[in-house]
């Protein structure tokens, strides 16, 4: 992402919401410089077999971004919209960009995003930034340890997007599984960089006696796209 346009988001037809986003793409892309000199000495790792997370090295990530490309997010609201999703679950909120597109979807569709972040000041910023772009009402974002506050949820969900820390993802989808509706759509991010972090994951959506279809396309960069057969 060299550029921050008002195409990137013509797809959502909405001025609100497309103002804050270019807002919080503008601001990511200052820390540019920043992720690439933490990422250099793992440059090969990460454009060859991946690089193995371990989330015990998360300080530095405290204030980023880390967002998903434009690409990626209007692929996001699109499978949204095209699938009707009114229940929508996001592990990893952050400051609230990829929770911005679901939450458009999901106002567009009638339905409702819940989302999960485990620092307060991301929380507090993400949901300062859902009110700026009129989305507050689609989405509940809940505070704390997913695997701790996703625990007594009982909704049923039609789309899942899994953003957090790469060495979590299996964990985070296997508590959520048995909430998942047949057609249900699970999308993981930087499945290419953190491959090694998320083979589990991989391993059991690509074998298709579990009930999945599983393939990485590449918008920019990897995502990984699950239907539940």
């Amino acid at each position: 992402m060299a550029k921050v346009k008002p195409a990137l988001f013509e797809v959502l037809h909405d001025t609100q919401v497309e103002t804050v986003l270019m807002r919080l793409y503008k601001a990511a892309l200052r820390q540019g410089w920043q992720m690439l000199w933490h990422f250099l000495p793992k440059v090969f790792q990460l454009l060859g077999k991946g690089i193995d997370w371990k989330t015990e090295e998360e300080s530095f990530y405290k204030d980023k971004y880390i967002p998903i490309l434009p690409d990626q997010g209007t692929f996001l609201y699109l499978q949204a919209r095209a699938i009707s999703a009114q229940h929508i679950l996001e592990f990893g909120t952050s400051y609230g960009i990829s929770t911005i597109y679901l939450a458009k979807a999901a106002k567009d569709n009638g339905g409702k995003v819940i989302s999960t972040e485990y620092l307060p000041h991301k929380v507090q910023a993400a949901r300062k930034h859902l009110e700026e772009a009129g989305l507050s009402d689609w989405v509940e974002i809940l505070e704390g340890d997913a695997r701790e506050t996703l625990k007594e949820n009982t909704v049923s969900f039609d789309m899942v997007l899994l953003d957090g820390w790469p060495d979590m993802v299996y964990t985070i989808f296997k508590l959520v599984e048995p909430r998942l509706k047949k057609g249900a759509i699970i999308l993981v991010d930087d499945v290419e960089g953190f491959r090694p972090s998320m083979q589990d994951y991989l391993d059991y959506v690509r074998n298709p006696v579990n009930g999945y279809l599983s393939s990485t396309i590449s918008l920019r960069k990897g995502l990984e796209y699950t239907v539940k057969t």
